[in-house]
């Protein structure tokens, strides 16, 4: 496809989310505005990110139904255990709750210690994760652009950096719009729940077309596309990532920000209750066929991650890869706008600030430290965006890798060839997996001694 036509699409499909997040905000503005739950519903998707749009297949593919436990951590949270999340979405929004770090803070006393150890776990976790969402834009770029082969091929700087650049902005527009953090982004919402339809549209669309090429026949190897689903068992790395995913549709900065800062009242966790668990179950059928379709048809040798993407290119048909294409650019985009605007909050309250009232120089911001404040939230933007694009160019190639784990809860990051081991944690789901399973008892208890949560954070790191 010319690489003008998928600009072009991308440059339209950015200018919509602009619309749509600008006209959000504008109506958020109106006396009397209540947004409806559906979209908060649909909002706490984002944390489908491109690991579990691309990367469910790949590890579908490879390990079978290993990939189920990406989405049954999430679902048994909203399906069994509801209570704990309204309880702390009651916490957060009786005692004004900014962000993730805040939270911790406030269950031990305020302390700015708890506030600035999980902050700075959040971002060294995240920024990996984040380089992943900006790998997988130019994987996919390259496989539309160039053929079913062009993945393969590092992805061009120059398009990941301008994907940064865009993000940035748009983060700053419509996610540091106001120095309340706890205020809501309407215009933001949306777009997250947008994103969220065309994510499940473009893969049902995909595993359509997979079943009615399974169906037809004539597929080089269909023995090979069964073999990863022959067996199913319960082993200890099944459990393990079903309690990773747990814990990462709470403790995750991102999952917070939409499922306990963006709430507006129990009408949204109610229809979240079926909605996002619906959701989640119409995400995992649709991997199988699309999984036994690549398998069959490229072979055990091919790119399992890109199987999405492969399978409408390999027949031609155009529209559906772009509508795959912007899917995927969705998945990654949301959670890296997200992501970045939750951090912001967390690094500028509880590590800024802090150093500026530690100086002595708080009092000098009298009158303007709403609009300092919102500044310093752009400039984190910034700055951990570009981080993230370095990591991503210093990682190389082979570091990054779009499998999932705990549904984008562990970042794919290996040490080369020989050693496929995942390492790293995107934010507290790594860093605070002590700390994180602390912090559901502490809400269930009403109690709890901050020693745990400076224990979980390197207990988590040392798991793995």
């Amino acid at each position: 496809m010319p690489v003008w036509l998928i600009l072009g699409a991308t440059t339209l499909y950015m200018l919509g989310l602009f619309l749509i997040a600008w006209q959000g905000d504008r109506q958020a503005t109106r006396p009397g505005f209540v947004q409806h739950p559906l979209v908060y519903a649909l909002a706490l998707a984002v944390y489908c990110t491109s690991w579990t749009y691309f990367g469910a297949v790949g590890t579908a593919a490879q390990s079978g139904w290993d990939y189920l436990t990406i989405y049954l951590g999430p679902t048994l949270v909203f399906v069994a255990f509801p209570g704990i999340v309204r309880r702390i979405g009651d916490v957060t929004q009786r005692e004004g709750i900014s962000s993730l770090s805040d939270f911790l803070s406030a269950r031990y006393g305020k302390s700015r210690a708890v506030a600035a150890a999980a902050t700075l776990a959040a971002v060294a976790g995240s920024l990996p994760y984040i380089a992943l969402q900006l790998k997988s834009i130019g994987m996919s770029f390259q496989a539309l652009a160039y053929g079913a082969d062009g993945a393969i091929n590092t992805p061009t700087n120059e398009t990941v950096l301008l994907t940064a650049i865009v993000l940035a902005i748009f983060a700053i527009l419509f996610g540091t719009r106001q120095s309340d953090a706890t205020r809501h982004n309407s215009g933001l919402m949306r777009v997250l729940a947008l994103e969220a339809v065309l994510k499940l549209a473009a893969l049902v669309a995909v595993a359509i077309l997979s079943v009615f090429l399974l169906v037809q026949g004539g597929l080089p190897d269909r023995e090979l596309a069964t073999q990863p689903f022959d067996r199913f068992s319960v082993s200890e790395r099944f459990l393990t990532m079903t309690l990773l995913s747990t814990a990462a549709i709470v403790c995750l900065p991102r999952q917070f920000h939409v499922a306990m800062i963006e709430r507006q009242g129990q009408k949204d966790l109610d229809t979240a209750r079926w909605v996002f668990p619906l959701y989640m179950l119409l995400t995992s059928l649709v991997v199988v066929p699309i999984a036994m379709a690549g398998l069959s048809l490229f072979g055990a040798a091919a790119q399992p991650d890109m199987f999405v993407l492969d399978l409408p290119l390999e027949q031609g048909n155009g529209l559906l890869a772009t509508l795959v294409f912007l899917g995927g650019f969705s998945a990654a985009t949301g959670m890296v706008i997200i992501s970045t605007v939750a951090l912001s909050t967390m690094v500028t309250n509880d590590l800024v600030v802090p150093a500026i009232m530690q100086s002595g120089r708080f009092a000098s911001l009298s009158g303007d430290a709403g609009s300092r404040i919102v500044s310093a939230r752009r400039i984190v933007i910034v700055v951990v965006l570009l981080l993230a694009y370095a990591y991503y160019h210093g990682a190389g190639q082979g570091a990054l890798r779009l499998q999932p784990e705990a549904g984008g809860g562990l970042a794919g990051v290996s040490g080369g060839e020989d050693d496929a081991r995942h390492i790293g944690v995107l934010g507290l789901a790594l860093a605070l997996l002590g700390g994180g399973v602390l912090l559901l008892l502490v809400v269930v208890l009403a109690h709890g001694a901050a020693v745990g949560v400076y224990g979980g954070q390197p207990l988590g790191g040392a798991l793995l």
